[in-house]
């Protein structure tokens, strides 16, 4: 029988560098302030540290409310910041594959966990498991982040078919403002202008699926949207189960 794992949404993205951990903590922080007993499963990460407290592990953490410990947020850690099975191999060690699934059961009290890969959707976790690959043993829906910049359309519409083609349920789409947009939002190549236009393009291909934003430096995602309703509307069945 598949092992009962707590209901989750897996946070992913169509790259590295576009604003899943951010996207991330919103959500947990979200579901926090609403009283969801919540909790954070970041399986693998590289370029950090169990002390760093400006990594991701530690963010999602205290999005959280600190509950358990960063080692149950994130239990397989590789300072080298390279794809996490070559950043192992620096250290002399090696991603132990089957604890990419079952570090999740550590949540399995909770009400709700979010889940954040690393990279993108068909990133490399370890050599015989991609993200997509984890997403489908776990069972859970995607929130799939991009960055609003130039190329949003094209970027979210390929991994959300790729999603789909490997019999992934997408819940959402965030689009997230990673850099600073400036000033001046008269300007027709305004990254915010940019982006707004490609999220009414991607509302027009994808709804009824929420497409939602965050802002540059804000704390909450807009508009505010019911994750648990989504991680259970979404859900896919693990193999098994």
């Amino acid at each position: 029988m598949a092992a009962m794992h707590p209901p989750a949404l897996f946070v992913t993205g169509t790259d590295t560098g576009v604003g899943k951990t951010a996207v991330a903590v919103a959500i947990v922080r979200q579901l926090a302030a609403a009283g969801v007993a919540v909790g954070a499963y970041k399986p693998v990460a590289s370029g950090t540290s169990a002390a760093d407290v400006t990594g991701d592990p530690w963010r999602l953490w205290d999005a959280a409310g600190r509950p358990l410990s960063v080692a149950d947020v994130c239990p397989q850690i590789f300072r080298t910041p390279i794809a996490p099975a070559d950043a192992a191999r620096a250290e002399g060690r090696a991603i132990d594959e089957s604890r990419l699934r079952s570090g999740i059961m550590a949540w399995r009290s909770h009400g709700f966990v979010v889940v954040e890969g690393a990279g993108g959707l068909c990133s490399p976790l370890a050599d015989d498991t991609l993200v997509a690959d984890l997403a489908r043993d776990l069972g859970t829906a995607l929130v799939i982040v991009d960055d609003a910049r130039l190329g949003c359309i094209g970027r979210t519409l390929a991994t959300v078919l790729a999603a789909r083609s490997l019999g992934l349920s997408v819940a959402a789409v965030v689009l997230s403002e990673v850099a600073d947009p400036g000033d001046d939002a008269t300007r027709p190549d305004h990254p915010r202008r940019i982006a707004a236009a490609g999220q009414a393009a991607l509302v027009r291909r994808l709804a009824p699926m929420p497409i939602l934003s965050l802002p540059h430096g804000a704390r909450a995602i807009l508009p505010p949207a019911d994750w648990v309703a989504l991680g259970h509307r979404a859900e896919v069945t693990p193999p098994g189960g």
